[in-house]
């Protein structure tokens, strides 16, 4: 019930979460319902390992219009503000120009600052461009348009998230372009990098990926202002200039005939961006560092990122849904281990999930963390509730089962672990042991029903709990006969030294027993064994209203057709070969023969147990020598030396059924037909 209701849920479980993933594989027009929560926690990566990103390209400096700058020459800043800016930054050696500053209006100084802009050459300027509308450019003013000749959209409003943020970029609309100038929709980054690097940008990026997105990979925010004296805030000193990236240094400062030549040191082939930090002249952005940011900065990441090819990269989708899958299915075959272990190894996936995702973030991995980790956990809890609502239930079960049959310390051990109950079956290397209660017949007939049931508990009981100690299991009570095995639920080690060792204790149980009597019994009780080992099927048999934990296969069937074989040699412990090759070192044993029994076509070896290891009684000591040399005699035909020691043997040990059968099987193959030495038997 549970493995179905696993499977059930763990498939239902992944048609959801690959549909949150990736709606659009279902039909519906929708991106991934977790991007929010994904977002908040790559701004989260962001924050934490701060000290750990790569700085910002010192070539990259910002010629900020703050507000000391509006200060001193007014807002709007004039355009031959501008003109003077680009004729100081030409003048300091600026590799590249680029305004992050829209000139789509006449204004006075227009023709100034086209002819500063002429005599730059390697200058940038922006256009406005509105996605929605496709085809609608803003161009410059004329007197720029005729004099630059790179030019690149700043419209970014089809990049932000919904909440507000600016996470990723991209770099061309290339299937629009404007009638009249023939310019291609392409972000102003481009043309920034090409002409700063003097390569064309599909050196890094293929053309065909002019409609894909890349996500910009942050610099930590250690700008360094150089602003006027009167602001609180320190002059850029050289060390500054050195360590601090994305230098944003105030247009008023740059201005200043005074500029420090360490400052003027910094401009010498750099790429300059201009562009509005004024708290209330700029468009505002949050970034993973701070509540607002100028646009600029955006553009300086972008252009960064570009430089050195290290934007964040994603996973490829099915990576992630291959994740997503394995986390959802995990906790399904975590089942299987107890609650705590379930729990804690749960834990540690999620943990070295965490790292990996942290240690691939700081390579420029950009992986999919939050809803692979919901899955895992929603995946984990479902589980868990049900086991918990069914653990009950199923502890109650096993113990009903199995209380009445094994030690209460397998009885827990089951309830703690019930998945050790293969409801389905399985094949299993176990010892199978029958019991039966010799004369039972003829003590029952001079027995009252309620006597004879008082006597028969007495002795199954008793023979049950020696079973019960070796680690046993009681699998049922057919009449006065007791069927046991070992090696399962539970493992058991050394199960067929264990079996052998029961068999013993039963002897000594049955001797004790006998010693309270009832009066007028027939015959004293006496119990004969039958043990077997070998790979049989174990399992819940039965019906669904009545379900038994039971063994079965041949190997059960030759441990009942041993037991019965003592009948016939009137012993009381027969053992297989395949028992005896274990158990050896612990127990005291003689070969009985080769057998074959009814039902079985190969014969196999038999042995009697006689005592534990080391505790053979004196008159076995001196006798079993004499009777394994008789045998030897046997199965060399060699009758006339057989039948003296089996008559020596039986001097020694009186009555034994073995030695009896031997001799009386000798004499007749000297007299007849030589005997190949299997004893066939044709009753059970």
């Amino acid at each position: 019930m549970r493995r179905r209701f696993g499977l059930v849920f763990s498939l239902g479980l992944s048609l959801v979460f690959i549909f949150l993933y990736r709606p659009i594989l279902f039909g519906v027009k929708k991106d991934n319902f977790f991007k929010g929560q994904e977002n908040g926690w790559q701004d989260f990566l962001f924050q934490v390992n701060r000290p750990l990103l790569k700085r910002g390209d010192p070539r990259i400096i910002i010629a900020a219009v703050d507000d000391s700058t509006l200060e001193r020459y007014g807002y709007p800043l004039p355009r031959s503000v501008f003109a003077q800016l680009s004729d100081r930054l030409r003048q300091l050696g600026v590799k590249t120009l680029v305004f992050d500053v829209l000139f789509i209006d006449h204004r006075k100084g227009d023709k100034q600052l086209a002819q500063s802009l002429q005599k730059f050459k390697s200058v940038v300027l922006p256009y406005a461009f509105d996605p929605s509308k496709k085809s609608a450019l803003t161009l410059p003013i004329s007197p720029l348009l005729n004099v630059v000749k790179n030019f690149g959209y700043v419209s970014i409003g089809d990049d932000i998230d919904a909440d507000g943020h600016i996470r990723r970029f991209r770099l061309f609309h290339s299937s629009i372009k404007n009638p009249e100038t023939n310019l291609s929709a392409e972000a102003l980054e481009v043309p920034a990098y090409t002409i700063f690097t003097g390569k064309p940008l599909n050196s890094i990026i293929p053309r065909n990926a002019s409609e894909q997105y890349f996500f910009i990979n942050f610099n930590p925010p250690t700008y360094s202002y150089y602003k006027t004296e009167n602001q609180a805030v320190a002059p850029l000193n050289a060390r500054d200039i050195r360590q601090s990236p994305h230098r944003i240094i105030s247009i008023a400062k740059i201005l200043d005939p005074n500029l420090p030549p360490e400052i003027k040191n910094v401009f010498k082939g750099s790429l300059v961006l201009v562009g509005s930090t004024a708290l209330a002249a700029f468009d505002h952005f949050p970034s993973p560092f701070k509540d607002t940011s100028p646009g600029v900065e955006y553009h300086a990441n972008v252009i960064d990122n570009l430089l050195h090819h290290n934007w964040m990269r994603p996973w490829p989708p099915y990576y992630q849904i291959l994740i997503i899958l394995l986390f959802i299915w995990l906790p399904f075959f975590l089942r299987r281990l107890s609650p705590l272990v379930a729990s804690f190894s749960t834990l540690g996936i999620f943990l070295a999930w965490t790292g990996f995702c942290e240690w691939q973030f700081l390579n420029g991995i950009r992986i999919e963390f939050v809803l692979p980790s919901t899955a895992l956990l929603f995946s984990f809890i479902g589980e868990t509730i049900y086991q918990s609502l069914t653990e009950g239930r199923e502890k109650k079960f096993i113990k009903n089962l199995f209380a009445q049959f094994v030690s209460p310390e397998v009885v827990e051990n089951l309830a703690r672990n019930p998945e050790k109950v293969k409801l389905g079956g399985e094949k299993k290397d176990m010892t199978i042991l029958f019991l039966d209660i010799a004369h039972f017949t003829s003590i029952s007939e001079k027995m009252s029903p309620e006597d004879l049931i008082a006597f028969l508990n007495r002795y199954l009981s008793r023979l049950s709990q020696v079973i019960q100690d070796h680690q046993g299991v009681v699998d049922k009570y057919i009449g006065d006969s007791i069927m046991a095995f070992w090696n399962a639920p539970v493992e058991v080690k050394s199960h067929r030294v264990k079996a052998c060792l029961t068999a013993l204790s039963i002897q000594e149980a049955v001797l004790e027993l006998n010693k309270n009597l009832p009066a007028g019994i027939a015959h004293t009780p006496e119990v004969r064994i039958g043990i077997n080992s070998g790979f049989v099927t174990v399992g819940l048999t039965g019906s669904e209203n009545k379900l038994q934990y039971t063994v079965i296969g041949d190997e059960v069937n030759l441990a009942s057709r041993l037991e019965g074989a003592n009948k016939f040699f009137r012993s009381k412990t027969m053992i297989s070969e395949a028992v005896y090759s274990e158990a050896k070192t612990e127990i005291e044993a003689r070969e009985v023969g080769i057998i074959r029994v009814l039902g079985k076509e190969t014969p196999i070896k038999t042995y009697q147990i006689l005592a534990r290891k080391g505790a053979l009684p004196r008159a076995w000591k001196t006798a079993l020598p004499i009777y394994n040399q008789a045998l030897q005699d046997v199965r060399n035909k060699e009758y006339v030396n057989a039948i003296a020691l089996f008559d020596t043997f039986l001097k020694i040990i009186p009555n034994d059924g073995i030695a009896s059968f031997y001799l009386s099987a000798c004499k007749k193959a000297q007299e007849s037909t030589p005997w190949d030495g299997i004893i066939h038997l044709s009753a059970k």
